[in-house]
């Protein structure tokens, strides 16, 4: 059974505008109040129910039987950024960000409890170093070992 679209709308302070199905064969009640809006719902979500007062049908709403949908890939909410490197030098990049790491972890270390002497970007670096890492493993077939840092 195919799940059937309702829109319920405020038409004003105290009126409702119901809307059953989509595109051509949606069906719209205006001027509802609430208990009217719910004697609706509760008779077009019932599975025995075909059709309501007002004249709405659920078969009729339904439409024709679409085919069913094969989903896409998720798309990323935002746009994303590939950036293509030898397998050499990104080793590179992320044992020169474990060494920056490292000294951040000594510097902070050695501030003590001085919060506004931290170095800037250490999150971020590690991100990075983890992206790099994945990216490392998975054109190698390797698994990648746990970051100390």
């Amino acid at each position: 059974m195919r799940a059937l679209p309702i829109l319920i709308e405020a038409d004003g302070d105290t009126t409702l505008t119901l809307t059953v199905g989509t595109g051509a064969a949606a069906q719209t009640v205006t001027g509802l109040l609430w208990d009217e809006m719910l004697g609706l719902v509760a008779a077009l979500s019932h599975h025995e129910i075909r059709s309501t007062y007002y004249g709405l049908s659920k078969v009729r709403a339904a439409g024709a039987e679409e085919p069913p949908c094969v989903p896409r890939p998720a798309e990323p909410a935002e746009p994303m950024v590939t950036v293509r490197i030898p397998l050499a030098q990104a080793r590179r990049l992320s044992e020169g960000l474990l060494d920056l790491l490292c000294w951040s972890a000594g510097f902070t270390a050695a501030c003590g409890d001085d919060v506004h002497r931290t170095p800037y970007g250490v999150e971020q670096t590690r991100e990075t170093r983890r992206l790099i890492r994945t990216a490392i493993a998975e054109a190698t077939g390797e698994e990648p070992e746990p970051l100390p840092f």
